[in-house]
């Protein structure tokens, strides 16, 4: 399982992205040979994350306290999850305290800090929201499921991950009936992998900014691979 790899150390990530340049770009049987070798490299190390020395982390570097509290971003009413994942994120990496007033997140930091918050949370709750948007429109999927998928974005965002063998959190069994197709719940969600499962590993991508267009393909992808077949 995916769980129990190592994570790719900047070796790997150099023998990965030759190879890969040799898939695609290489000649005869160049490409076979390279191809079978990242899927052999793929069986040991977790390439989830981006090359660090390609993707910086998004908290690397330091960040100033100040005694001041600066606005740094705004959040609706029903998007206290994304609002909270934000927070937190902000205050485990740096150590800066933050505070809700009025659906605004302030931050006690110096104004330069200050700026790149407002940047790093203008990068997460978009991707959030990006991404809660294809995963919420599943059909199926329901408000319990959102929580844990947001969870699992967090985690993932934060290397916070569940070890390998520790149970998962629970997700409802009950089924949204579509409003074009009025199905009867079958109590079996039509996403056949687990919401924490598919979260984590796109939350790693957001902590080393990865482009949100990316991101959102990767969960397209997943989400294809997973669906229950359409009953005639």
């Amino acid at each position: 399982m995916k769980a129990n790899l190592k994570p790719a150390s900047s070796k790997a990530w150099v023998l990965f992205n030759k190879l890969q340049a040799l898939a695609e770009q290489g000649i005869d049987g160049e490409k076979i040979s390279a191809q079978k070798k990242i899927e052999r490299l793929k069986k040991r190390f977790d390439f989830s994350t981006p090359d660090a020395a390609e993707a910086p982390d998004l908290f690397a570097g330091n960040f100033k306290r100040s005694t001041k509290a600066r606005q740094i971003f705004s959040f609706a009413p029903n998007e206290l999850d994304v609002a909270n994942s934000v927070k937190w994120a902000i205050e485990s990496a740096t150590k800066i305290q933050c505070l809700f007033r009025d659906g605004a997140l302030l931050t006690e930091a110096t104004p330069s800090t200050a700026n790149r918050l407002a940047k790093i949370a203008d990068h997460i709750a978009l991707s959030f929201r990006a991404l809660l948007d294809k995963f919420s429109a599943i059909d199926g999927v329901s408000v319990t499921d959102r929580g844990v998928f947001v969870m699992g974005l967090y985690d993932g965002m934060m290397n916070e991950v569940r070890n390998a063998g520790q149970r998962l959190p629970s997700r409802s069994r009950k089924t949204r009936v579509s409003k074009s197709k009025k199905r009867v719940a079958t109590g079996s969600p039509s996403l056949h992998v687990h919401p924490y499962t598919v979260a984590v590993n796109l939350g790693k991508q957001i902590r080393f900014a990865a482009p949100l267009e990316q991101i959102t393909a990767e969960l397209e992808a997943v989400i294809r691979g997973h669906l229950t077949p359409e009953q005639p």
